[in-house]
């Protein structure tokens, strides 16, 4: 009689993942698909569960993601410090199966996650973009950005006209731009061409500028990745993303009211929300306001000075969210929170932009977005970072060499 051990059953588990990855991956990448008509069908959290079950059925941790795990920790000693409710917790487990992901990516070839993409996950995008486009010119939903003179945002300002702007896949065009745009550089590294000139018009088509300032940028750092200067310059990118609250807070301390008022209005309110949420961070140095806690914080301090100061504001729908991967963790999980996720951002930056840079093109691209982005728990940063965990730790089972 053969005794069943832990490690038999783990096996098992890990084998059963495997298996089933692909359809949990389709589920996953697909997010949040929302229509124009604002009817929500969250498969977003497909993503959570994945990385979830990944984890609990396998029992892997990887020593590189160490940095992550502490972080969720501390967000969940943040929670209780600041007496959150259930939910709050159930939103911090978000980000733990944000983990699991890149756990789950980091053992799975990149060819493997493109081939899914270019033979599945493609026609579902194609889709979906093509009901959107019919319900815009049926006039449901206000899907359309002006880009006039009087407009502060915008891809093309000053030209006078009105373009559609897609929500696309994850319920938002920043996020689904961003999602669009990384999986098109790694059907593009992966010469999964026809997929990768698809995506990248996809990513067009969401009229965000936080993407498409991300795509001039990383394509040019694709095409001449290979110029050591050109990987110095491109290693600037991952130290902004992680030093960006304290440069927010020497920005605020310089400016005159004047220029800060001017700041506001020409960022479309987002430097609002980055002196909200570094204050948050100020106030609250050790634990911050609790993760996904932001808005009740936001709402008391709406109709005070610290806020009115800016635009005497009335409609609480300007309430947003930090528009700054680490202003937010800084804001809702403090200054531990924030140095342990720049310690990670810098970690995977190394990887992909040195040590290896077959990747170094999609992990800026992932960069620059969260510079305009909220998103501790969204599934693109994490793919983006088991990818270039399995090409890192491909490339040391070679004996390392050249990309």
């Amino acid at each position: 009689m053969t005794t069943t051990t832990f490690e038999d059953h783990r096996l098992r588990a890990t084998q059963f993942v495997m298996t089933v990855s692909p359809l949990m991956a389709l589920l996953m990448m697909t997010g949040a698909v929302r229509s124009v008509g604002h009817i929500p069908i969250y498969l977003g959290y497909v993503a959570a569960l994945t990385g979830l079950g990944w984890i609990v059925a396998t029992s892997r941790v990887s020593a590189f993601l160490l940095p992550s795990y502490v972080l969720v920790a501390w967000g969940a000693a943040s929670l209780a410090f600041n007496g959150l409710g259930w939910f709050s917790y159930v939103q911090l487990s978000l980000v733990l199966g944000g983990i699991g992901i890149a756990e789950m990516a980091a053992r799975m070839s990149p060819a493997r996650i493109a081939d899914l993409v270019q033979k599945r996950l493609i026609w579902v995008l194609l889709a979906i973009i093509v009901i959107e486009f019919v319900m815009i010119q049926m006039g449901f939903g206000q899907r359309q950005r002006e880009l006039d003179s009087e407009l502060s945002g915008g891809l093309l300002p000053d030209l006078g006209i009105e373009v559609p702007r897609f929500m696309g896949t994850m319920g938002g065009s920043g996020f689904s731009g961003t999602m669009t745009g990384a999986l098109a550089f790694l059907c593009m590294v992966e010469k999964r061409r026809k997929a990768a000139w698809i995506l990248f018009f996809m990513t067009i088509l969401m009229v965000s500028r936080g993407p498409f300032v991300a795509l001039v940028l990383a394509a040019a750092f694709h095409v001449f990745r290979r110029y050591s200067v050109v990987r110095i310059v491109a290693f600037t990118v991952p130290i902004v993303a992680a030093a960006f609250p304290l440069m927010i807070w020497a920005l605020k301390e310089s400016l005159s009211p004047y220029e800060v008022l001017y700041l506001i209005q020409v960022s479309t309110f987002r430097f609002l929300h980055y002196m909200t949420f570094l204050n948050f961070g100020l106030e609250n140095p050790l634990f911050g306001v609790g993760y996904g806690n932001y808005y009740d914080n936001y709402a008391s301090v709406w109709y005070t000075d610290v806020v009115q100061q800016w635009g005497h504001f009335r409609n609480q729908n300007l309430i947003k969210e930090a528009h700054n991967f680490m202003l937010d963790i800084m804001g809702e999980m403090g200054f531990v929170g924030w140095i342990l996720a720049a310690i990670q951002l810098l970690m995977v930056a190394w990887r992909a932009l040195w040590t290896s840079y077959r990747y170094g093109g999609l992990f800026l691209y992932v960069t620059i977005c969260f510079l305009f982005l909220s998103g501790l728990s969204n599934w693109t940063w994490w793919l983006t970072v088991g990818i270039v965990m399995s090409h890192s730790a491909a490339l040391k089972a070679r004996g390392g060499g050249a990309d």
